[in-house]
């Protein structure tokens, strides 16, 4: 057997993010009598995502983003709103979200006692241990590595080596990383010199993607036949 050790993301590879996210906003955004729809949650994303991505690049720490990506939409809309608490109520809603993408947990079931599962995420850490908590998933992880208590991010070779470093540097040969994010994951594996798994469309892999899957079952012979 070629792998025996799963690096995989949570959002939007185990996780629904999106789901909960705009769940959580629109129940943040109720509070304070706001509407908001799918129209409002995708001009928010623009601001969102481009944020991330600067922290992924280096270019921002990650506590930048949370309430200046609402302080940007609210700009944008002309909303007289506090970032800072929309941001708080925002991820403690977040946390609450236990919405899964498909046969999350037929993965797991199917990984669990024959691959060493490891999770590794940059989310922020209230939202992502509650989420792993309430999930019942939690059983079916080996390791859980944010970035916030590893001091270091994906894509950056130092998270990894972090992570080998924990649960043992010679899985490294024998490791795969799974996600959905070209920027995030694929490159982090890269970067580590591992494997990738990329979790989307065909359409949008490019060179940094070793293997590609639309459903997360079709990892299973991926792991299996090398």
């Amino acid at each position: 057997m070629k792998f025996d050790t799963v690096l995989i993301d949570i959002d939007d590879t185990l996780f629904d993010f999106r789901k909960s996210s705009y769940e959580a906003l629109v129940k943040t955004f109720a509070e304070i009598g706001f509407s908001f729809g799918e129209a409002e949650m995708r001009d928010y994303e623009v601001f969102n995502n481009e944020l991330w991505q600067s922290y992924e690049r280096g270019e921002i720490e990650k506590d930048f983003i949370y309430a200046e990506r609402f302080r940007r939409y609210f700009a944008s809309i002309g909303l007289e709103a506090d970032p800072v608490a929309i941001n708080k109520r925002y991820l403690y809603e977040l946390g609450e979200g236990k919405n899964f993408m498909p046969h999350c947990l037929e993965l797991l079931q199917a990984l669990h006692g024959n691959y060493l599962v490891v999770i590794v995420t940059n989310g922020d850490t209230y939202a992502q241990e509650r989420r792993i908590e309430i999930s019942g998933m939690a059983q079916y992880f080996d390791f859980v590595f944010i970035s916030e208590q590893l001091g270091t991010k994906k894509p950056e070779k130092d998270f990894y080596d972090k992570v080998f470093a924990a649960i043992g540097p010679e899985r490294r040969s024998r490791a795969i990383m799974v996600g959905d994010s070209l920027s995030s994951d694929m490159q982090g594996g890269r970067n580590a010199g591992i494997p990738t798994c990329f979790y989307g469309s065909p359409k949008r892999a490019d060179e940094r993607c070793d293997y590609v899957i639309e459903d997360l079952l079709d990892l299973l012979p991926i792991l299996e036949n090398g």
